[in-house]
């Protein structure tokens, strides 16, 4: 397990919540906009929907995550971005190696997976397929078993956290069996 980023994070959340509930408690009902019918019709474009502290995409801009403008980031690795969103900065070494060695470690897909994406239908969409993967390992959730528990709001993050790893982790490996298996391509 990624002690590192998980202590991280453990850190920077009880600052963060507060800094939420102090913007809703001083500035809940000020209003940020308004939205014409034609706004509704195309797609969000322009509508303020949400408070993003991650990411941005301007229209001279482009993406800009974290304050850092993605063609700053195409060198880096994507535990790197990873890291990057989760905390705000990017990995030192040490960092960068916990959290590959923790993914490492949870990289293995359960063999009924690959059960289920080998009995859906040949002409199977690989996007249906994929979900079907990712959907059908629900049932070794932390969230749904912590969620069942009665898990308070203040700890929930943390089964939300080891989901999250867990699919990042096994998603290059289903996406791969995926391609081979549609494409015929055996190794």
């Amino acid at each position: 397990m990624s002690k590192l980023l998980k202590e991280k994070l453990s850190s920077q959340i009880p600052a963060l919540r507060e800094e939420a509930k102090s913007i809703s408690k001083n500035h809940g009902s000020k209003k940020i906009g308004d939205v014409a019918i034609e706004q509704l019709y195309g797609g969000m474009r322009g509508i303020k929907g949400l408070i993003c502290d991650t990411s941005e995409v301007g229209l001279q801009t482009g993406l800009v995550i974290r304050g850092i403008p993605i063609l700053e980031l195409t060198e880096k690795l994507p535990e790197e971005i990873f890291y990057l969103l989760l905390t705000g900065n990017l990995p030192n070494a040490e960092e960068l190696k916990d959290l590959q060695n923790d993914l490492n470690s949870r990289s293995d897909v359960p063999a009924y997976v690959w059960d289920v994406l080998n009995a859906m239908p040949e002409d199977s969409h690989p996007m249906a397929m994929f979900s079907t993967a990712i959907n059908c390992m629900e049932k070794e959730s932390e969230f749904r078993t912590a969620y069942n528990k009665g898990i308070s709001k203040d700890k929930i993050w943390e089964p939300m956290y080891e989901d999250c790893l867990n699919i990042i982790a096994r998603v290059p490996q289903i996406a791969a069996f995926i391609y081979r298996k549609k494409f015929k391509k055996v190794i």
